[in-house]
């Protein structure tokens, strides 16, 4: 029943108001029989960690199901346990982490309803465990989430509101990512003047970022991240030059460990060449992302594939985009 519930952004704001508003004093302790200390933490922060690797190398569908029986075995059975505040902030904050996940895999395979809840569930364990780095670390992938689905506006909201959380939190690596997914949901909405107003923030934050302190589900914000970032955020614009240069920047990254966003850039930079009139480039990139895409297990990965080929589908003449469709096709979302 909940895999049919629909995706609607609205339902993201009432949580991040509370945010916002809602002092931080919870203690939250357990009465229940089994004794749950910094080990069975631990444990939840390892294995979240290891699915976290597996979903950026192979992609949410091999992951989903796993990381939430994991949930609604492992982590429940320690929720109803018996702890003080202490270790229930900590367990709290662990749990909310793989929920987190447990949303952005849904999210990747196109279950966006079921996604959007566990995102919300997430951010109210997040408040539970005064996490406010992780919680506007999971505003920010509610940003993420809108700003993909077309509602640039609450994605623009949403990512202001987890830029004032993160910098609550002092973590100016999350501010830099919360400032260029405004700028993406601006660019989204058309809106170039303020959009790079943004960027411009974003660049500033991530200069003073140090990510040696910054935790360690972060770790995927780097320059070649923040540079796909801007990429988007030109193709939106229509911008296919300047979008190239970032794709191009992009690629510069750990296509081992990140292999779905590499060809999340590989179709950014495909992208941009055939805004940019290189059809032939547009193509050969093209052939590049959907190799890149086979044995990942993403809707995201195969939209994005799909966005490209309906751009080149006019030119369907060209020998060189002939090739890429023929080799394209199977890969496509089915219709």
């Amino acid at each position: 029943m909940l895999r049919a519930v629909g995706f609607s952004a609205t339902a993201f704001m009432a949580p991040a108001m509370r945010w916002l508003v809602s002092p931080m004093d919870e203690r939250p302790s357990g009465d229940g029989d089994r004794l749950i200390g910094e080990p069975d933490v631990e444990t939840v922060k390892r294995i979240t960690a290891t699915y976290r690797t597996l979903d950026n190398q192979f992609g949410g569908g091999h992951v989903r199901e796993s990381i939430v029986r994991f949930l609604q075995g492992e982590v429940a059975a320690m929720l109803q346990g018996r702890y003080d505040a202490n270790t229930g902030r900590a367990l709290l904050s662990a749990a909310a982490e793989a929920t987190q996940l447990a949303g952005w895999a849904s999210y990747d395979i196109g279950m966006n309803g079921l996604a959007q809840r566990y995102m919300i569930q997430a951010l109210r364990l997040a408040y539970g465990a005064g996490d406010r780095a992780l919680g506007a670390e999971i505003l920010a992938a509610m940003s993420h989430q809108a700003a993909y689905l077309n509602a640039s506006a609450h994605a623009v909201d949403l990512a202001r509101a987890a830029g004032r959380v993160a910098a609550e939190a002092g973590i100016k690596a999350i501010e830099a990512e919360s400032a260029v997914l405004e700028a993406q949901g601006l660019a989204s909405g058309g809106d170039e003047a303020a959009c790079a107003k943004a960027l411009d923030r974003a660049e500033r934050a991530f200069d003073k970022a140090d990510r040696t302190s910054a935790p360690q589900w972060i770790g995927y914000f780097d320059e070649s991240y923040l540079a796909a970032k801007f990429g988007h955020c030109f193709a939106a614009l229509g911008r296919g030059d300047l979008a190239r240069r970032f794709a191009e920047r992009s690629l510069d990254m750990d296509g081992q460990h990140y292999a779905r966003g590499k060809q999340f850039n590989l179709a950014l930079l495909a992208t941009a060449h055939a805004q940019a009139g290189d059809l032939d480039q547009a193509s050969a990139v093209g052939l590049q992302t959907v190799d890149a895409a086979e044995g990942l297990d993403s809707m995201r990965a195969r939209d994005y594939l799909g966005e490209l080929s309906d751009r080149l589908a006019k030119h369907v003449g060209l020998p060189a985009v002939r090739e890429f469709t023929e080799r394209a096709r199977p890969v496509l979302p089915a219709v």
